[in-house]
């Protein structure tokens, strides 16, 4: 009938109009190296919210170490940025007030989730991830956080699921309000004291394992760290409700200090558009292509740190894979990918987390030698100003790659950190958070919107005759010509532009 043709007539102008979108999808990202997707579209609305963890009552030295659940938006949602920062809330006037690094030292948070789609990766390594938890979201920053968000670009980000509405936060953080500069600069390193238990094969107990160090961190420098009967302090001696000096050090009756954990989560609703984050296995510079690695070692101070000070430079590197060998739960698999060869993944965001003293930390391309990321950390100089105490570590430099970085799991990279060593110091930490994504092929940008403009108009497809189905035939067959021409004549490009971060200024 003519109604009947009519319909036809129209849902054929929407195939093939989904058959050209498919096209100029395929040859713009062809020609721009999918730089299309760098920027939000119009409509794309942003919502942030802020919350605070449950209270963390804290005596004079007291150390807290323990999980909270995070309540975020009901899922599925897009995070592009995530924050933290520790406060506190005046009594009288119920004011949420930021505390100063020195009286509440962030040690570190990990954020991630325990929603049931991600228990497939439960065993996939990320950077100080705790055993028991799914999927790594947020980086394990410490007192860097305040004034280095973790933030990516549209499409990228990290997404939840549509009945997720909670994650789960490891917090430590160490109570220093009251003591002395000097007090706090070693409180803040966990020195071991007489209340932990040293038997020269554990360390007050503790199941974790000695099997972490490199051969070079264990046999050459033999650092104290990676043994049990030289430990002399760091995460084993900084558990929660221990204290971080000997008790006889702080005041008998000092007040109790109830902090939080500030967080702030900028967000839209999920788009088909954008693409799940996951954190690499790599890096730590205790590790090496077996062992991801120790998390934490000792800086033994130089030979001569009043003479030659210059010479007091604590070097360490090693060579990791970017995603090693049984974590493949985190990402997935490309069509072409070759057995053992790794997975294909698009780098996007990169940042290294280092403790006080800490210089610089840097990956490398391990063949080429090309830096890809070079992370410095920014140390304040105003005291108890928030966000600029002095001689703490108030940001650390990150590297955003737009577009992103083709890299692949079983890249070799060397990472490198360098510390200050006119002083002694333990426990100290050197790793790097590589957030990457799945790739989308160029042809599959294509193919995709292809294959949702089939799906949809499926029904009138068979309604069609066989004339009007030669037509989308013909159609179909012309566009994905053009589209095979699209990609001969713009080439792929697989380049990228390494966006250097500024220090913030303080």
């Amino acid at each position: 009938t003519t109604q009947h043709k009519n319909m036809n007539q129209t849902r054929m102008s929407r195939l093939s109009y989904k058959f050209a979108l498919a096209a100029t999808l395929l040859s713009q990202s062809t020609a721009t190296g999918n730089s299309m997707f760098s920027t939000a579209p119009d409509d794309l609305e942003m919502k942030s919210t802020t919350r605070l963890t449950k209270p963390l009552p804290l005596a004079v030295g007291e150390v807290s170490n323990t999980f909270h659940t995070l309540d975020i938006p009901p899922g599925p949602i897009a995070v592009y940025e995530f924050k933290a920062d520790i406060v506190e809330i005046d009594p009288d006037t119920n004011e949420i007030i930021p505390v100063p690094l020195n009286e509440a030292y962030l040690h570190h948070h990990v954020v991630g989730s325990n929603h049931k789609s991600y228990e497939h990766m439960k065993d996939s390594h990320s950077p100080m991830k705790p055993e028991g938890m799914f999927k790594g979201v947020g980086f394990g920053a410490g007192t860097e956080s305040r004034g280095t968000p973790q933030k990516f670009y549209y499409p990228f980000a990290f997404t939840t699921e549509p009945d997720e509405d909670t994650w789960i936060a490891n917090v430590h953080v160490i109570n220093t309000r009251e003591m002395t500069t000097s007090q706090a600069g070693h409180c803040l390193e966990c020195p071991c004291t007489s209340e932990d238990v040293l038997d020269g094969l554990t360390v007050n107990y503790t199941p974790r394992g000695w099997t972490g160090c490199n051969d070079f961190v264990l046999q050459v420098l033999n650092n104290d760290a990676c043994h049990a009967e030289t430990y002399k302090g760091g995460l084993r001696c900084c558990e929660h409700g221990e204290y971080c000096l000997e008790r006889s050090a702080l005041p008998e009756n000092g007040p109790i200090s109830t902090f939080y954990l500030r967080y702030t989560i900028t967000y839209s609703e999920l788009r088909p558009e954008n693409r799940a984050l996951r954190l690499a296995a790599c890096c730590d510079a205790t590790g090496d292509l077996d062992r991801h690695g120790n998390i934490e070692y000792d800086v033994p101070q130089c030979d001569d740190p009043v003479n030659n000070p210059e010479e007091c430079i604590y070097e360490l590197t090693t060579v990791q894979m970017l995603h090693s060998v049984g974590n493949n739960g985190a990402f997935g698999v490309l069509p072409g990918d070759k057995e053992g060869g790794g997975t294909s993944v698009d780098v996007v965001y990169t940042v290294g987390h280092m403790h006080r003293g800490g210089i610089e930390i840097e990956i490398a391309d391990e063949e080429t030698g090309e830096v890809i990321c070079l992370s410095k950390p920014t140390y304040g100089k105003d005291q108890d100003v928030v966000g600029k105490e002095k001689d703490y570590i108030v940001s650390m430099s990150t590297c955003t790659f737009n577009p992103p970085r083709k890299m692949r799991t079983s890249d070799l990279v060397r990472v490198t950190a360098r510390y200050d060593s006119t002083k002694p110091h333990t426990g100290v930490m050197s790793l790097f958070y590589i957030a990457a994504a799945d790739p989308v092929d160029d042809m599959a940008v294509g193919l995709n919107v292809l294959g949702a403009a089939l799906t949809t108009e499926a029904g009138v497809i068979e309604e069609t005759s066989t004339s009007e189905s030669l037509k989308i035939a013909f159609v179909s067959i012309g566009l994905i010509a053009i589209c095979v021409l699209a990609v001969k004549k713009f080439g792929r490009k697989d380049g990228y532009s390494r966006i250097e971060a500024v220090n913030v200024t303080v």
